[in-house]
């Protein structure tokens, strides 16, 4: 018991030392702005490894998921250390069997931009895309945007998609899909609030 009664004891007097001591200094404490509880960033959510320059020893893409509509696995896709368009890699896909579609995506808490507009660019470059094409994409519930379809062979070029979040948004799935046969690389990929 008069173990307790001394950590009581101890914890008061500690509280006491962090108070304040003299009048100017009460004052000054109390007439500064406390911080807003809801500070929104100064920029959106960034995107991890938009520049495609973190690898992982198992295959996989830090940052990044893979998808694919069904069946076995149809779509090679890897960082490119020899074919990047600035940096030491760039994000390549290639089909190796029919399939409708594969993608790259990413999921962005952008719930603090709700309501606000966003650009999504990104430097694109073919080889061989049929005429489904090879583009970036944003999607968000109520939202579902590419780029124009790059088909056939194309040196880098920038692409971009610019739209208004919906008001109830609170994430949004960025990346780029391969909706035919071919080779699609992506690299800078970037996004930023417009308004």
């Amino acid at each position: 018991m008069k173990i307790l009664f001394a950590l009581i004891a101890a914890g008061l007097l500690l509280g006491c030392n962090n108070n304040p001591t003299d009048a100017g200094e009460k004052a000054s404490a109390r007439s500064r702005p406390k911080p807003a509880a809801s500070a929104r960033p100064a920029t959106p959510t960034q995107i991890v490894n938009g520049d495609f320059e973190q690898t992982a020893g198992d295959g996989s893409i830090p940052g990044w998921s893979q998808t694919q509509h069904a069946g076995p696995k149809s779509y090679d896709m890897r960082i490119d250390p020899e074919g990047a368009y600035q940096g030491k890699g760039s994000f390549h896909m290639t089909r190796t069997r029919e399939q409708v579609y594969g993608a790259l995506t990413q999921d962005l808490d952008l719930s603090a931009y709700a309501g606000k507009t966003v650009e999504l660019s990104a430097m694109l470059k073919t080889r061989g895309v049929g005429p489904g094409g090879w583009m970036i994409m944003l999607n968000a519930p109520g939202l579902a945007k590419n780029s124009a379809q790059m088909t056939g062979d194309t040196d880098w070029q920038r692409q971009s998609i610019s739209a208004r979040l919906p008001a109830n948004a609170r994430h949004v799935v960025v990346g780029a899909t391969l909706n035919d046969a071919g080779e699609g690389w992506m690299d800078d990929l970037q996004l930023k609030v417009v308004d």
